[in-house]
Formats: structure tokens, C-alpha cells, sequence
């Protein structure tokens, strides 16, 4: 066997799906990661209206001149809106890294050659 690159078999069903299965790996934590932070973002929404609204309603009770404007909804916050909000970017990332994985070619393509690239930089 020589070590010649183009002399190298095309990879197989097997590498292209350890390649899609760790691309989907690190994609979806980094998804996990991003969509944590609108996740957060929203939660606190509800979390701030809840509290405003717990404080006019104990106002109200204790004799005050407070109108209630308060739906039920803000009293108690969805806990299930950030969750979905961080599955759902994990397994977009997931199933963006398992495609790219299984799609993209190697290093080297059957049939390329070596060449030297040209620099991007201008100096």
C-alpha cells in the first residue's frame, strides 16, 4: 500500500456516519448554547410581569387604589417555554451537524490533487 492520497478509497457508509454522528455531537451543544440565551431572555419577561402582577394583586388585598389588570396567564409563568425553546435549538444544531456530516466530502476528495492554495490575506 502506498501513501499516495488519490490511491485512498472514497470513505465509507461507516466513517460518514462516526464523521455526521460527532458533528451532530458538537453542533447541538453549540445550539444548546445559543438558544439558551433567548431562552433565558423570555423566561425573565414572564418572570418580571408575574412578579409586578403578585404585587398589585397583594396592593389590592391590603386595601389599596389599585386597578387589576393582570391575566391569570402572568401569574403563573410557562416553565415549558425555555425548555422547548433550547430542545428545539439543539435539535435543529443536531440535525444540522448529522447532515453536514454525512453530505460533506473528506479532507480529499477521490480524484483531487494537492495544490497549494493562494493566501486570502492581502499582505
Amino acid at each position: 500500500m502506498t501513501n499516495n492520497p488519490e490511491a485512498r478509497p472514497a470513505p465509507g457508509i461507516g466513517r460518514r456516519l462516526y464523521r455526521g454522528f460527532a458533528f451532530a455531537l458538537i453542533v447541538g451543544l453549540a445550539g444548546a448554547g445559543l438558544s439558551g440565551v433567548p431562552a433565558l431572555f423570555i423566561q425573565s419577561i414572564f418572570v418580571g410581569e408575574a412578579q409586578r402582577c403578585i404585587e398589585a394583586i397583594e396592593m389590592a388585598e391590603a386595601g389599596g387604589d389599585v386597578t387589576l389588570t393582570c391575566p391569570d396567564e402572568f401569574t403563573d409563568p410557562p416553565v415549558w417555554l425555555p425548555v422547548i425553546m433550547v430542545v428545539g435549538g439543539t435539535a435543529l444544531g443536531a440535525a444540522g451537524g448529522l447532515a453536514y456530516g454525512i453530505a460533506s466530502p473528506g479532507r480529499r476528495a477521490r480524484g483531487s490533487t494537492p495544490r497549494a492554495e493562494s493566501p486570502w490575506l492581502p499582505f
